[in-house]
């Protein structure tokens, strides 16, 4: 019994020793905790659904249950690569292998999920679908609510519906939807409009993509200002399918008198 748990005690405090580099780099920052908090590298261990936070001359581990708040300083790398993102082009490219390493160094530690959404549009951008599903759910695994809540998971959402992927879109567009989340709720019906889009321009999913989408957040939605601008621009766009000029102009009117500063005001 006695030699069991001393090859317990030494394999725990193995792990304990173990380098940083058996898990992600992590990020210098604080952990706060109903006790106090602890400042040093954080990374997080999946395995054990905990945080580890080293210095110099310790190393501890905190549940994730235990914490309270996390702090840690925006990467210095995500703006620039969000900027390339939307920028197009060429610099897309180079944006990915940065906002990949985002991904993983700040696992668990606020930054991934928009990092992870960038990674996403990034791969969009290129015509990959499957691989902005992947950046995606490799988030989800471990937080369902960023399928179809806040920006990731509307990255999430063009991606499944460029992926065919119509199914598991449409569950997760209910589910935003009866969320009570006033802003998931408005890009939701944006995107089932913008998912009959995708199946061709045939009148037909035109007026779907109004009826079921974009007419519903502008009526009832004005005050989601982005998913609002989306839907005025879209809508557009679906009038135009039909054939009808006139009703198509007249949101292309209104879009740049309510929403002057908007990208889809400038497209």
């Amino acid at each position: 019994m006695m030699k069991k748990s001393l090859v317990i005690g030494f394999l725990g405090a193995a792990l304990a020793l173990a380098p940083l580099s058996v898990y992600a780099k992590g990020a210098v920052g604080t952990i706060v905790t109903a006790e106090g908090q602890s400042t040093g590298t954080i990374t997080w261990r999946n395995s054990a659904r905990e945080y580890i936070v080293a210095t110099d001359n310790s190393r501890i581990t905190i549940p994730a249950d235990d914490v309270v708040d996390i702090r840690v300083k925006r990467p210095a790398e995500l703006d620039a690569a969000i900027k390339k993102v939307k920028a197009g082009g060429a610099g897309v490219s180079s944006a990915i292998p940065t906002l990949k390493t985002i991904v993983d160094d700040y696992s668990h530690l606020t930054y991934d999920r928009e990092a992870a959404r960038w990674l996403a549009e990034a791969n969009l951008a290129q015509g990959n679908a499957a691989a902005a599903v992947k950046a995606c759910e490799d988030i989800i695994r471990n937080d369902e609510e960023a399928a179809y809540k806040g920006p990731m998971a509307i990255a999430y959402w063009r991606a499944l519906s460029k992926d065919g992927k119509g199914a598991r879109l449409n569950t997760l567009l209910n589910k935003a939807i009866a969320s009570g989340d006033q802003t998931a709720a408005a890009h939701a019906l944006v995107q089932r409009g913008n998912a009959a889009m995708d199946r061709g321009s045939a009148a037909v999913n035109c007026k779907e993509a109004l009826s079921d989408g974009y007419l519903r957040v502008i009526l009832l939605y004005s005050d989601q200002t982005e998913a609002y601008a989306e839907a005025l621009y879209m809508g557009a766009k679906a009038f135009d399918g039909m054939q009808q000029g006139a009703r198509a102009d007249k949101l292309r009117q209104k879009l740049k008198a309510e929403c002057p500063t908007s990208e889809w005001a400038r497209k």
